[in-house]
């Protein structure tokens, strides 16, 4: 006769259509990732925290590496997808400036985990194609905060001799003092009325 087992039978994972698994396992991976950093997380860590089986990740990604920098080119887009649809919505370009600005702060205030995933992407690996697959993720960034300054400087919502670079490096810094105060603990310092403050300070002002 067989020995019943006390063990609990473990619990089969819900069949999901394959586009929702992958965001599934993706979503796993951003948590695991920033918590742990690339080399100490495992593909068993992140199935974990998905709650499925480990070889279900390799149908969706060939390995570890493959699985990090979808992790990391999926941060970027979920950015720029949101400051698109702001600049789409916002009533001119130095009002979408602002309004990103401020969408980036909450952003980093209720959910830190992409901004620890970069952080650990630019300092954590020794692969020189991850880090340029970071860097270029960045720079896409750069060039959309630039190309809205210079769409702002075109219509003639900022005077003619503005250096729209210079602009879109000073609204950088302020993202990157955004993210330092939350990789220090020191979000709470901040509060949204210093971050438009801040945002007015180095604004271009509207021509007359």
């Amino acid at each position: 006769m067989q020995a019943r087992s006390d063990a609990p039978a473990r619990t089969r994972a819900r069949r999901l259509p394959p586009e929702e698994r992958r965001q599934q396992i993706l979503d796993a991976a951003v948590d695991v990732f920033a918590r742990l950093g690339f080399s100490a997380a495992g593909t068993s860590d992140i199935a974990a925290a998905a709650g499925i089986g480990e070889p279900t990740i390799y149908r969706y990604f060939a390995n570890k590496r493959d699985l990090y920098i979808a992790t990391i080119q999926r941060g970027s887009e979920e950015i720029l997808d949101e400051w698109q649809r702001i600049a789409d919505e916002a009533d001119d370009e130095l009002a979408a400036l602002q309004q990103i600005g401020i969408w980036y702060f909450r952003r980093l205030q209720e959910h830190p985990e992409l901004l620890l995933l970069r952080s650990r992407s630019i300092n954590d690996t020794q692969d020189e194609e991850v880090a340029g697959i970071v860097r270029d993720q960045y720079l896409r960034i750069v060039r959309f905060v630039e190309a809205v300054h210079d769409s702002a400087k075109t219509k003639g919502l900022i005077a003619a001799d503005v250096d729209t670079k210079t602009m879109m490096w000073m609204f950088m810094a302020v993202g990157s003092l955004l993210d330092q105060s939350v990789l220090l603990g020191l979000q709470d310092e901040l509060t949204p009325a210093q971050v438009i403050r801040m945002a007015a300070m180095i604004q271009p002002q509207p021509t007359a």
